[in-house]
């Protein structure tokens, strides 16, 4: 009897991805995602593929963190995937977006040289008017670009936890900046259907 095919997914990122909540820790985004994908594979008789998600989010970290954590903690598990997360903390911190892309970029760049393949999301903004939503908006728009024009797979997480005026909803908050149970569902949600479900569908043709 053949081994089951093993797929490695790593979340690498910053509280967002950690899961933190005020006080304490919620459920990661990650715990939906493996949640939905079991059901997909049951749905799709995909009993013999082995699907793991590995949650790397650091509380404050930093692009700059998330680096060099790359040859420490994700280079070690042998992932297929990283989920490429963060930046949110660099721009609290004054780094400007064209600083924090080039930490990004180095990362995508690393990741492939260590044969993990990059997906890279947008940040997602902020409840309210205050001034480092802009600074998200042109650091999302510096992602898009950069993934466009390198081929790296892309889940904009901005794009469906935002308003229309480009703040974080409401609903999906629990802190303002952090996510609560619904914004983290969201995320695992969009993470799904923007990547993983195109992962399932090569595993079947």
């Amino acid at each position: 009897m053949d081994a089951p095919e093993t797929i490695t997914f790593v979340a690498l990122g910053d509280s967002l991805t950690y899961g933190f909540v005020p006080f304490g820790r919620g459920l990661p985004y990650t715990s939906f995602l493996d949640n939905m994908v079991i059901v997909e594979q049951g749905r799709r008789g995909l009993g013999d593929v082995d699907f793991v998600f590995v949650n790397l989010g650091v509380n404050g970290d930093t692009t700059r963190g998330m680096l060099s954590r790359l040859e420490s903690e994700v280079a070690p598990i042998g992932a297929d995937y990283v989920i490429v997360w963060g930046g949110i903390n660099d721009l609290f911190g004054g780094k400007s977006p064209p600083e924090v892309m080039e930490n990004l970029r180095k990362i995508y760049a690393r990741s492939r040289e260590l044969g993990v393949e990059p997906v890279a999301c947008t940040l997602t903004s902020i409840v309210h008017q205050n001034p480092i939503v802009p600074r998200i908006w042109e650091l999302n728009d510096l992602i898009r670009t950069y993934c466009a024009e390198n081929r790296i797979r892309l889940v904009d997480l901005f794009r469906t936890t935002s308003d229309e005026s480009g703040f974080l909803m409401e609903g999906y908050s629990s802190d303002g900046a952090h996510l609560n149970a619904e914004g983290n569902r969201r995320i695992a949600s969009t993470v799904y259907t923007e990547f993983v479900e195109q992962i399932l569908d090569e595993l079947i043709r």
